[in-house]
């Protein structure tokens, strides 16, 4: 997908008896093969299952929409079959407004290296931000100052929910962008649980700005050992493409761009598994925080 816009789904509509069945269906059959997948003597089985001709076809009925793809468009075509609702779906932004009132775990390796950067950061370029709910958790944490300016990016949908919320709590600090442009003006690039939601790399995204952020942190991030590899998401009531990107690919692009990786940490309370491709699989996310040399 593009930067300037990330994927929407359709409007949810109540499923029909037998699509609720079959949803069922493959959320059982993902989660035996997901189990199966954490016994290394069990891999070989596993690539049996996805390459040999008929077993691949057996199993990519019974997994439906829980596969690899080729590209997001491909995924989000499926996804639309079975649950036609995304990003835009009002669970997701329920649960980010929520978040707005509290730090998580994930959260701590982040204020620590933020608080280590000699010169605090003035301008902060939220990518994919959701309501800016890092935002509000961050500020309880950190106490920005009063000409801090926090830009966050993200469907209109998104970012219309976040300007009534920065409403409600009377917060001028915060606004809401619909271009990946205004992050040339940033000194810090901040994605946080949201890079695995678009198909270009991190250094490619980087690369259309105008001038370099100094500092870029992506937090909550699943990467993994194996080739990077897309899937789709399921959030029970929406389901969105994701990418899994390959650990030494994301660093390798950075210090192309000119990054040097300065600290990186497990997330242990998030994992995204892709059926029949352990290897490719991210038991617990990752961040990371880069500097531009």
């Amino acid at each position: 997908m593009t930067t300037d816009n990330k994927l929407e789904a359709g409007k949810p509509s109540s499923p029909s008896l037998y699509k609720r069945l079959r949803i069922a269906q493959v959320r059982i059959l993902a989660r035996v093969l997901i189990l199966l997948g954490e016994a290394d003597s069990l891999r070989g089985l596993l690539r049996a299952f996805r390459t040999t001709p008929v077993l691949r076809s057996l199993f990519g009925w019974g997994l439906a929409y829980r596969r690899a793809y080729g590209s997001f468009a491909e995924a989000q075509k499926r996804a639309n079959k079975f649950i036609p609702a995304g990003h835009e779906h009002g669970d997701d932004l329920k649960i980010h407004t929520r978040l707005a009132d509290r730090l998580r775990e994930s959260d701590y390796p982040v204020l620590y290296y933020w608080r280590q950067i000699g010169e605090p950061p003035r301008v902060i370029f939220d990518f994919g931000g959701n309501v800016g709910n890092v935002f509000y958790a961050y500020d309880k944490a950190l106490g920005f100052s009063a000409d801090l300016k926090w830009l966050v990016y993200d469907i209109p949908e998104i970012r219309a929910a976040g300007r009534r919320l920065a409403q409600e709590k009377n917060e001028s600090r915060i606004s809401f962008v619909g271009s990946m442009e205004n992050a040339a003006e940033c000194d810090l690039f901040l994605a946080s649980g949201s890079l695995h939601y678009f198909e270009q790399p991190l250094h490619e995204l980087l690369r259309q700005l105008a001038r370099l952020p100094r500092h870029v942190i992506a937090n909550r991030t699943p990467v993994c050992e194996g080739p990077s590899i897309i899937t789709i998401q399921d959030n029970r009531t929406y389901i969105v493409p994701s990418k899994i990107y390959n650990r030494k690919e994301l660093i390798a692009g950075m210090e192309e761009l000119g990054y040097r990786l300065k600290e990186s940490w497990h997330v242990h309370e998030l994992a995204l598994h892709v059926p029949l491709y352990p290897e490719s699989s991210c038991q617990t996310y990752s961040g990371f925080h880069f500097e531009l040399e």
